[in-house]
């Protein structure tokens, strides 16, 4: 970024609305050349016309603005001056007055301290003195946004946790296991088998028919008496963002005239269920209508853990264990301010937009206006800074442990040990549990990771076992999701040594676990793969009279599957089918806790968990014992660089028709047109620079899937070996290997093209509003974020440009490295 020399003075509020990031036009009777950076001076007077206008566009007040900008003659910002606009039917926005010419405006960055400045007005060049003072505070701005050492460590959580307490690996003999399936499959209850943990007395990890891990789970089996424990938090900005999610969700409930106890729902539970802020406040429930009869509804939705409390005359309240009264009474206030915002910015809204663009009718384009004022809003921010504070107080319930906190002191880790299992598991469930008796004391929602160590061992195994077992969040269980496999997954295929996939046998192989089989494969990760199959107890049919039957049943459901792979990945059939059939265990009935003590072999009840115990016992064999890796020949693949740049257009090709399909920019029939509210909710989470997905919109996995894909097809035919051509068995592990190598290598490169550099782009996108945004939102997507990452592959002309070369780089690397020949 280039230091600035040219400042433009205003008068406040502009200034301030500038520097806020609220104001993205300033309007001048002339043009200007000057682009790039310049400094934003507040000049010596307030225009009150302008003042009104800024009231209404922020949502604060006029004497709240007043307040916030007191600055006169004072450089308060940089921001770039990205172009000029002179067109009177432009859509610049509710800044812009159509009489003048529009100076837009990007990217401000408030000064840490103002910059004195000479009375000037207009666009004028600073003199080298002022133009220093102005660069040395910008500088310091960005410095600080930068450096925050416990905000650096918590962008890298596990590092963080790898600090506090370590994880075990090949040099203290462990394997590290990685369980993953579709929410619902019973993951985390076999979590629970494999550690003995007693369902009804100890409850660890949480579960339910609902998601319940939303955090990274890393659990070490050891032999020691002593538990350890070592928690990381999301920070309070990631907590902020997504309370915002929830306020504009609360404020479309009132909107579209839902019932209040929606608004209250909307408001304590994000919408994607990882953050569901009633587990850390309680449920405050608005009144009730005398002979309200919805106890016995709510009675059936309770989770399992919640009917044992209320068997055993512990019943939490119908929704869970309400809030204190201060809580309460807050929750009330947040719920009225929104309501009242709502009210008053809908019919301003309404009356300025009058009709329907091309993509939306106008009661989207209202809906969508009146989101970007929510969330401006003063009102919004007081919301949020006010439900902070009350999540930040339940930290003071914790006794135990040592909390460390930030700069700011908001908590980034907590540690704790001790000797007592039952005392351990009790205070841990605070950061794990998702039990309705706890809400209004759990920190459930703000935990981002949590490691646990201690003396696990089920009782229906003799031994320890010198395993670390990664419980992560439940994949997305509709037919439609989780098509690709998320980065954050992605990156752990490759660190484990063993993944178990766990499905439910009583229904056919999901979107999500098929995902995870084919990723598995095209990245020669395809022989970790372990497959427990849980509910077997409820696989029933006239023909299925047997376990031998059940068992039959599920593996002739995932041929289908198989089937698909082979003509997709060719090869990779091969491993896969292996996997499945030397590799696959099946149980049911593992809610509760298998004693072998108690069972009796000539009892019938007792034959299903005898069989279940067998196939645990032969699954954690199979992860505890050693691999050993096959040995092959000198014989190397050799393969084409013009194979190669082919492989890599066709990948760009089929990634920008995916999307400019679900962009609403060309028609295909296989792929759905996303909604524009999900892009532009994609775009905000992707500009919030926290994540690189918003529910299964998964820019930069798509793109590494694809080329995964085809990379595999291409290493699976090279043009010739360089010796003897290998026994089929012996080319799969080297093909496995290269496959690991070079995919390895893609995924950070893709995310720094797709996700990193384009930030920029990413916010531009979102921050489109009014009439024709959707179709500026998908063309910037499209254009500026694809194309310019990865372009677009022409008919006739040579597909060279520098994502090929990065790819043709990466594989080249590969080849070096494992004597293969590239010509």
């Amino acid at each position: 970024m280039s230091a600035p020399t040219w400042a433009l003075t205003v008068p406040q509020p502009a200034a301030w609305a500038i520097a806020h990031g609220y104001q993205d036009v300033y309007n001048r009777p002339f043009s200007t050349d000057v682009r790039g950076w310049i400094a934003i001076c507040a000049g010596a007077a307030v225009d009150t016309e302008l003042m009104h206008l800024t009231s209404r566009l922020t949502g604060r007040t006029p004497e709240e603005i007043a307040e916030a900008s007191p600055e006169r003659s004072m450089v308060v910002a940089v921001a770039r001056l990205v172009d000029v606009c002179d067109d009177e039917a432009c859509e610049c926005g509710p800044w812009a007055n159509k009489r003048f010419i529009h100076w837009r405006i990007a990217d401000a960055i408030l000064l840490p301290e103002p910059v004195p400045a000479p009375h000037i007005f207009g666009i004028w060049k600073m003199s080298d003195e002022l133009a220093a003072r102005v660069t040395h505070q910008w500088e310091l701005a960005a410095a600080r946004a930068a450096e925050q050492p416990a905000a650096e460590e918590r962008k890298d959580s596990l590092a963080l946790r790898d600090r506090l307490l370590p994880l075990p690996g090949p040099a203290e003999s462990y394997r590290h296991v990685l369980l993953l399936g579709t929410t619902g499959a019973g993951k985390t209850t076999v979590i629970r088998q494999l550690l003995g943990t007693d369902p009804e007395t100890e409850r660890f990890p949480s579960t339910s028919s609902a998601k319940t891990t939303v955090a990274d789970t890393e659990l070490i089996l050891t032999g020691d008496r002593r538990f350890q424990a070592a928690v990381t938090f999301a920070d309070r900005d990631e907590i902020a963002d997504h309370l915002r999610d929830n306020v504009w969700e609360a404020a479309k409930a009132v909107f579209e005239g839902r019932p209040e106890p929606t608004v209250y729902d909307k408001l304590l539970d994000h919408i994607s269920q990882r953050f569901r802020f009633s587990y850390i406040l309680g449920r405050p429930s608005p009144p009730r209508a005398a002979g309200d009869l919805d106890d016995l509804d709510d009675l059936e939705a309770l989770d399992d853990d919640e009917l044992l409390e209320t068997a055993s005359g512990d019943a939490p309240g119908e929704n869970g264990t309400p809030a204190d009264t201060t809580t309460a009474e807050m929750i009330q206030e947040v719920v009225e301010a929104i309501q009242h915002l709502v009210n008053t910015q809908v019919s301003v809204v309404q009356t300025e937009i009058t009709a329907s663009d091309k993509e939306r009718p106008r009661e989207e384009v209202i809906e969508d206006e009146l989101e970007n004022r929510v969330r401006r809003s003063v009102i919004c921010e007081k919301v949020v800074e006010a439900l902070l504070g009350a999540i930040e107080k339940r930290f003071s319930l914790l006794t135990a442990g040592e909390l460390q906190r930030d700069s700011n002191g908001w908590p980034v880790s907590w540690t704790w040990g001790t000797d007592d299992r039952a005392e351990f598991l009790n205070v841990i469930t605070r950061f794990s549990s998702n039990q309705a008796a706890f809400f209004g004391t759990l920190l459930t929602p703000l935990v981002n990771g949590i490691r646990v160590s201690g003396p696990f061992r089920p009782l229906w195994r003799d031994s320890d076992a010198r395993l670390v077992l990664i419980d992560g969040e439940g994949m997305g269980h509709v037919q439609e999701s989780a098509t690709e496999v998320s980065t954050r997954v992605r990156k752990r295929l490759d660190d484990v040594d063993a993944i178990v996939l766990v499905d439910n046998a009583a229904q056919p192989m999901q979107a999500a676990p098929v995902a995870i089989m084919r990723t598995a494969a095209a990245t020669g990760n395809g022989d970790k793969l372990h497959f427990l199959f849980t509910h077997l107890d409820l696989v029933k049919g006239d023909n299925i009279r047997t376990v031998t039957d059940q068992k039959r049943h599920v593996l002739e459901s995932a041929e289908n599957v198989l089937n698909a792979v082979r003509a997709d990945l060719g090869v990779a059939e091969r491993v896969l089918r292996r996997q499945l059939y030397d590799a696959s265990y099946f149980v049911g009935g593992i809610q509760g806790r298998i004693d072998l003590r108690r069972l009796d072999p000539t009892r019938p009840r007792d034959k299903a968990p005898l069989r279940t115990s067998r196939e645990l016992v032969a699954l954690m064999d199979a992860l505890t014992a050693d691999t050993v890796e096959m040995e092959v020949g000198p014989a190397r693949p050799v393969y084409k660089s013009a194979d190669l740049t082919r492989t890599v257009a066709e990948a760009a090709g089929v990634f920008h028709r995916l999307w400019d399909g679900m962009l609403g920019l060309s028609y295909d029939p296989e792929v759905k047109k996303q909604h524009w509210a999900t892009i532009k909710a994609l775009t905000r989470r992707l500009s919030e620079g926290r994540t690189d997905e918003y529910r299964d919109l998964r820019p930069a996995a798509s793109l590494r899937t694809y080329l995964e894909t085809r990379l595999y097809l291409l290493i699976q035919k090279p043009v010739r070996w360089t010796g003897a051509q290998p026994e089929p068995e012996e080319q799969q592990v080297v093909f496995d290997r290269i496959s690991q190598a070079v995919t390895k290598r893609l995924v950070k490169l893709i995310d720094r093209m797709i996700t990193e550099e384009p930030h920029a782009d990413w916010l531009r996108a979102y921050e489109e509003y009014g009439k024709g945004s959707t179709i500026r939102r998908a063309q910037i997507l499209a254009t500026d974020i694809y194309t310019h990452a990865v372009p677009r592959p022409g008919l006739s002309d040579a597909y060279d440009n520098p994502f090929a070369q990065a790819v043709y780089a990466a594989f080249a690397e590969v080849a070096a490295e494992q004597d293969l020949l590239l010509e």
